[in-house]
C-alpha cells in the first residue's frame, strides 16, 4: 500500500481508538444527576447513555472491542508498510513510531479531553455508541455470558450484583456539592443523623430529671386524672417517696375505665424499664421496639434515676422536633434588639447553631446554652453576668438560684471584641 493512503487509514484508525477510549472515561465521569433531569425532561440521548450506563457489560464490551480493533488495525497497516519498504528493520521501526501515536493520540490525550468536558461530549455519544454496540452485537453478547461465567466462578453463585458501599463511602457521596448528586439540606441532615444514631448515647438525647412531670405512688385516682390532663402526656412516671426513686410507669389510658375516687392508681402502675445513661440509642430503639415499650427510665449508677427517653426522643435524633397537639409550639428563641437574640438556657447549643447560624462551642461538658455559661462562670449566674467567647457576648437576662433561664446572645464586631474569652459578674 502507498504511503498516503497507509497514512489516512492509520489516522482513521487512531481517531476510532481516540472515540472510543475518551467514550468509555467521558461516561464514567459524567454528572449523573443532571443527566437524569436531562432525561426526564424528554431528552432522547440521554436516556441512551443512561441505559449504557445501567448496563456497563455493555458499555465496557462496546468500547473494549472498539479500541483493540482501532489498534490491532492502524498497527498491522503501518507495519506492514514499513515491511514493504524497510525490509525485516521495519518491523521495529514500525513499532518505535507507532506506539507513542497510539499511546498519547489514542489514549491519553481523548481521555483527558473528555473526561475535562463530560458533561458537553456524553450526549452527543448517545448515537454512535449506540450505532457500535449494534454492529458489535454478537461479541457483546459472547462477552457479557463469558463475564458472568468467570464472576459465578470466582465469587460463587450467590454473588449480589448489586454494588454496596460503605458507611464512609456514602457520607463522602452525601458531602459532594448539589450538582454532583441531587439533595436538599434538610436530606443531607437526615442522612447524616441515620449514620451517627449509634453513635449517640442515652444521655445526650433523654429529658433530664429537673424537666420531667413525675407523679407520686401516692397518688388518688382523681389526682391522677388531673395530673393527666394538666401534663398532656401519655405516660407518666411514677416514683416512691422521693423523685429520684422511679417505681414505674402509669399510661394515661388505663385512666380512661378508672373510677374518679380517693382509690390507689397502684394497680394500673407499670413496671419501668431501666437504662444506664452510656447505653447507645440504637441499641435502645431496638430494646424498646421488642419489649412493646415506649418509654425507658435512665439511672446513673447508684440507681437514682436521671431522666427518662421516649421512642419520640429517640427519632427526633435523625428527623429533628417532633411537636405534636400538647407540646408548646413557642420557639426557644426570639430577636431581641439589634441582631441580638433572646434564648432559653434550655435549648441545646447544637441547635441553636444549626437554626440560627452561629457558632457556638460545643463540647462534652456541656449541652445547652445555660450549660455553656455555668461552664465558663464556674457557679450558678445572677441576672447580669456575661460572658464573651468566639466573637459573641452571652448575657444572663433571668435567672433563679439553682438555673439559667434565658440569656442574650450577641455576635460582636471584631474591632469591638476585645476580651475575646472574658467573663464579668455583677457579684464579682
Amino acid at each position: 500500500m502507498d504511503l498516503l493512503p497507509s497514512l489516512v487509514f492509520i489516522a482513521l484508525f487512531i481517531l476510532f481508538e481516540a472515540f472510543f477510549s475518551g467514550s468509555e472515561i467521558a461516561l464514567i465521569s459524567v454528572n449523573r444527576a443532571r443527566l437524569r433531569q436531562n432525561a426526564e425532561a424528554g431528552d432522547e440521548r440521554a436516556k441512551t447513555i443512561l441505559e449504557f450506563l445501567k448496563n456497563p457489560e455493555r458499555l465496557f464490551a462496546t468500547t473494549s472491542l472498539g479500541t483493540n480493533l482501532s489498534v490491532v488495525s492502524s498497527t498491522a497497516i503501518f507495519t506492514g508498510y514499513m515491511v514493504e519498504n524497510f525490509g525485516k528493520s521495519g518491523e521495529w521501526m514500525a513499532m518505535l513510531i507507532i506506539s507513542p501515536l497510539i499511546l498519547f493520540g489514542g489514549e491519553i490525550v481523548p481521555k483527558i479531553i473528555f473526561q475535562n468536558r463530560a458533561d458537553e461530549l456524553s450526549q452527543s455519544l448517545a448515537a454512535p455508541l449506540t450505532f457500535f454496540s449494534k454492529l458489535f452485537y454478537p461479541f457483546i453478547i459472547w462477552t457479557c455470558r463469558a463475564t458472568e461465567n468467570v464472576s459465578r466462578g470466582v465469587l460463587g453463585d450467590d454473588n449480589d450484583n448489586e454494588a454496596t458501599f460503605s458507611r464512609d463511602q456514602i457520607r463522602r457521596i452525601v458531602s459532594l456539592d448539589s450538582q454532583t448528586i441531587h439533595l436538599g439540606p434538610t436530606e443531607r441532615k437526615i442522612i447524616h443523623r441515620i449514620f451517627n444514631f449509634g453513635e449517640i448515647a442515652v444521655e445526650q438525647c433523654m429529658t433530664p430529671l429537673v424537666q420531667m412531670f413525675a407523679v407520686s405512688d401516692a397518688t388518688t385516682m382523681e389526682e391522677a386524672h388531673k395530673m393527666a390532663i394538666d401534663s398532656g402526656c401519655s405516660r407518666l412516671p411514677i416514683f416512691h417517696q422521693r423523685i429520684h426513686n422511679i417505681i414505674g410507669v402509669m399510661n394515661t389510658f388505663d385512666l380512661i375505665d378508672q373510677p374518679i375516687d380517693s382509690s390507689s392508681i397502684s394497680p394500673i402502675v407499670r413496671p419501668a424499664y431501666y437504662v444506664p445513661p452510656s447505653k447507645k440509642i440504637d441499641d435502645l430503639l431496638k430494646e424498646l421496639q421488642t419489649r412493646g415499650l415506649h418509654m425507658a427510665i435512665v439511672v446513673d449508677e447508684y440507681g437514682g434515676c436521671i431522666g427518662l427517653a421516649t421512642v419520640e426522643d429517640l427519632l427526633e435524633e435523625i428527623v429533628g422536633e417532633i411537636e405534636d397537639e400538647f407540646d408548646k409550639m413557642g420557639k426557644q428563641y426570639e430577636n431581641y434588639s439589634d441582631g441580638d437574640y433572646l434564648i432559653e438556657a434550655s435549648m441545646e447549643i447544637e441547635s441553636i447553631n444549626e437554626t440560627l447560624g452561629l457558632n457556638l462551642p460545643n463540647e462534652e461538658d456541656f449541652e445547652t446554652l445555660g450549660g455553656l455559661i455555668i461552664h465558663h462562670l464556674e457557679k450558678i449566674p445572677s441576672p447580669g453576668d456575661q460572658i464573651t467567647l468566639n466573637g459573641y457576648r452571652l448575657t444572663v437576662k433571668e435567672a433563679s438560684k439553682r438555673r439559667v433561664i434565658s440569656i442574650i446572645v450577641r455576635q460582636l464586631n471584631p474591632e469591638n471584641e476585645d476580651d475575646a474569652n472574658g467573663k464579668t459578674s455583677d457579684n464579682d
